[in-house]
C-alpha cells in the first residue's frame, strides 16, 4: 500500500515524536508497505534522507504546503494518509477524504490537543478519520472529552530499539569523560522546557545530597530553559555536581548505561498545552536496565509502572522527588530489580516491529 506519512516532526531533528515517526516509517517499510514521508526541511536533512530506504519529501515553507500536499498525493499515487502530527496535515487529510475519498488515520501524542483554539479544529478534522491512534490512555480520555468518538480511538504505545538500548553497553567512555568513578549518577534526557521538571529535580538535590553526597546530575538536551536552569544551579550552589552535556544523539545509550537512574518528573501546564503524552525516554532507560522516576501526570502512568519498572511521584512535590531519589540511590537491590523488570517489559511489549505491526493492522482494517 502507498502510504503518505505527513508530519511536522522528523529527524534529523531530535525528540520523542521525531523518533516515533522515523521508526514507524522504517518498520512499516520493512513490513512491505511503500512509505512516502512528507516533513519540513531542516539542517542536515539531505545527508540524513540519503541514508533511508523510503522516500522523504521536504517542505521548505508553509506557503507551499497545500499545493505540495495535493501534488504529492497524485504524483506518488497515495492510497492512504497517516497523519503523524495533527497541525496542518489533519485539515489537509480531512479535505482529501471529502474530495477524493482517500482514507486517513491520525496519531495523537497529547499536548497538541489541549490548546483551546485547537478544539474546533480537532472536532472537525478528526470526524472523517478512520482511526485516531492515541499514545496513551490519558490521551484517549482527553480526546473523548473533546468530542472524538471513542469508537475511533485506539491506544498504541510507542516503542524502543531494544538492540541499540541494552544493559550490556559499556559506559566507561562516559564515566571517564565526566570523571564519574565512585559517583552516583542521575540522568535526565529531554528538551530543556519547563514541563519536563528539571527545575524540581534541582530543587530536590540539596535534600538528596545529605544522604548521597557523592552525586552527579547529568542533563542532556537543549532548549529555552537552559539559562534559567544554569542560574538555579548557581543559586543552589550545585555547580560541582550538575553537568549540562548538551544535545546527544548517537552516544545517548552510553549515557543511560553510565547512570544509576533516570528521572524526568514531567507535569502538565494546561494554559500552554504542555503535557507528557507518554515518554519514550523512560523506555530507553528501562531498556538499558535502569530504573526510572516519572511524574504522575499525563501519559507517564502508562510508560512507568509504579514500584515495578520505576517510581511515580507528584511532580510538583519536591520532598517526594527527593525521597524517590534517595530510595533508589541507597537501595541498589531495589534499583536493580526495577531496572530488570523494565528491560523485561521492553522486550515483551515495546519493540518497534511490534508497534509497526499494530499500526499496519489498523491501517489495513
Amino acid at each position: 500500500m502507498r502510504i503518505l506519512l505527513a508530519t511536522n516532526d522528523f529527524p534529523p531533528k531530535v525528540g520523542g515524536i521525531q523518533t516515533y515517526c522515523y521508526e514507524l516509517a522504517k518498520n512499516l517499510t520493512s513490513l512491505g508497505e511503500e512509505i512516502v514521508v512528507l516533513a519540513p526541511g531542516t539542517e542536515g536533512d539531505l545527508e540524513f534522507d540519503k541514508r533511508q530506504n523510503f522516500k522523504i519529501i521536504r517542505i521548505k515553507n508553509k506557503i507551499s504546503l497545500y499545493f505540495t500536499f495535493f501534488f504529492i498525493l497524485k504524483r506518488e499515487k497515495i492510497e492512504r494518509i497517516l497523519v503523524g502530527h495533527r497541525a496542518n496535515y489533519a485539515r489537509l487529510a480531512f479535505w482529501t477524504n471529502l474530495l477524493f475519498n482517500t482514507p486517513y488515520d491520525i496519531v495523537v501524542y497529547g499536548g497538541e490537543i489541549f490548546l483551546p483554539e485547537s478544539r474546533k479544529s480537532i472536532q472537525k478534522n478528526f470526524k472523517r478519520a478512520h482511526k485516531v491512534i492515541a499514545f496513551s490512555h490519558f490521551t484517549k480520555k482527553k480526546l473523548a472529552e473533546i468530542g472524538v468518538s471513542e469508537n475511533k480511538i485506539v491506544v498504541v504505545y510507542p516503542g524502543v530499539d531494544a538492540i541499540r538500548f541494552n544493559p550490556a553497553i559499556d559506559p566507561s567512555p562516559i564515566r571517564r569523560k565526566y570523571r564519574l568513578e565512585g559517583k552516583k549518577v542521575i540522568l535526565t534526557a529531554a528538551r530543556l522546557v519547563r514541563h519536563k521538571g528539571h527545575q524540581n529535580v534541582l530543587k530536590a538535590l540539596p535534600q538528596v545530597l545529605k544522604e548521597v553526597p557523592n552525586l552527579v546530575y547529568l542533563i542532556i538536551g537543549k532548549g529555552e530553559e537552559k539559562g534559567v536552569l544554569k542560574e538555579m544551579v548557581k543559586d543552589l550552589k550545585l555547580e560541582e555536581i550538575v553537568v549540562f552535556a548538551g544535545e546527544i544523539v548517537e552516544e545517548l545509550p552510553l549515557y543511560y548505561a553510565a547512570c544509576n537512574l533516570f528521572i524526568m518528573p514531567s507535569y502538565q501546564i494546561k494554559d500552554r498545552g504542555d503535557v507528557e503524552g507518554f515518554g519514550i525516554v523512560y523506555l530507553e532507560a528501562n531498556a538499558c536496565g535502569r530504573p526510572v522516576i516519572g511524574g504522575r501526570s499525563g501519559g507517564v502512568t502508562d510508560a512507568v509502572i509504579d514500584e515495578e519498572t520505576g517510581l511515580l511521584v507528584d511532580p510538583l512535590n519536591i520532598d517526594q522527588i527527593a525521597e524517590a531519589l534517595v530510595k533508589l540511590l541507597t537501595n541498589p537491590e531495589l534499583a536493580r530489580r526495577l531496572g530488570e523488570k523494565g528491560r523485561e517489559r521492553v522486550e515483551r511489549e515495546f519493540s518497534w516491529g511490534r508497534i509497526a505491526q499494530k499500526i499496519r493492522e489498523i491501517i489495513r482494517s
